[in-house]
């Protein structure tokens, strides 16, 4: 039996065979399709991106279920019979209750599994950053921590971790109530390319950071505040993408161009994700090991 367990959810974007190489869990999201409920890493993405825009134009994009306090509570009690503790690197509270699920579900099982210690992450952030958390919580837990030192270095890592989303469509974002920081840009009528972010310091919402006349203009941009924020540091990334994979693969030969970097993961949105951001979108998530 290991000493700590990571449980993680499908808003990382975090593929099953990357979960499985480190040993996380995946508590999926669930997608709404004509009344009925299918986990987000289940759906065929080929197909789910080729109805968006039929989705968008008719104003009937698929709505999503968190994960529910007993599906935490099942995962939990699977969790407890490999491990000693559990711990849960969640998406931003900000974004949807899954946290506060989590958190109703570690009362209930303080009763019913009283020798499982639970401890509950709100990452403040989503997609490629919160992957980033889980998986350097996993690699502690390999290494045989205990839970108050894998989960010290979660805390840790939440206030280190980048995600810096690339749009250059925000209507959906905006539909869903997302971006009120950033209304006024998705009601321009100017073409632009912009860049939000999601961290601890923006307090898990999605918050304006620079717009540019162009694509490459923003990728500059990101590149600068890379630079700014990481001083030097050998960088950790995640780069998420809709169905750009030479995109995605551009900009991690860019960024290893630029920076130092001690690996870089490329993985396909899930469902929930593409529904808010479109099909356009490019998120760029790091962390400095300055």
């Amino acid at each position: 039996m290991s000493k700590v367990a990571v449980l993680t959810d499908t808003v990382t974007e975090m593929p099953q065979e990357l979960a499985d190489e480190y040993c996380i869990k995946l508590a999926p999201i669930s997608i709404i399709i004509d009344g009925k409920q299918y986990p987000e890493n289940e759906i065929d993405l080929v197909w789910y991106r080729s109805q968006i825009p039929k989705w968008k134009e008719l104003g009937k994009i698929p709505s999503s279920s968190a994960i529910s306090v007993g599906h935490f509570l099942e995962a939990y009690r699977e969790l407890s019979r490999e491990a000693e503790a559990v711990l849960y690197v969640g998406h931003s509270s900000q974004f949807g209750v899954s946290v506060s699920n989590a958190r109703q579900a570690q009362k209930l099982a303080g009763e019913e599994l009283p020798r499982v210690a639970i401890e509950v992450v709100d990452t403040y952030t989503v997609c490629g950053a919160q992957m980033l958390i889980a998986i350097e919580a996993a690699r502690a837990a390999a290494a045989g921590q205990e839970l108050s030192q894998v989960a010290g270095l979660a805390h840790e890592l939440v206030k280190k971790v980048n995600m810096v989303a690339l749009f250059d469509d925000l209507s959906l974002l905006a539909k869903g109530g997302r971006i009120h920081k950033v209304r006024p840009w998705a009601s321009s009528r100017i073409t632009n390319t912009t860049l939000l972010e999601a961290n601890s310091v923006t307090g898990g919402q999605m918050t304006p950071l620079a717009r540019c006349r162009t694509r490459p203009q923003v990728v500059e941009k990101l590149f600068e505040t890379i630079a700014e924020r990481s001083q030097g540091g050998k960088l950790h990334v995640a780069i998420n993408h809709v169905d750009s994979l030479a995109e995605a693969e551009e900009l991690k030969e860019l960024a290893a161009s630029r920076f130092p970097c001690a690996e870089v993961f490329i993985t396909p949105l899930y469902p929930l994700v593409i529904n808010h951001t479109g099909l356009e979108s490019l998120q760029f998530c790091w962390w400095s090991e300055n």
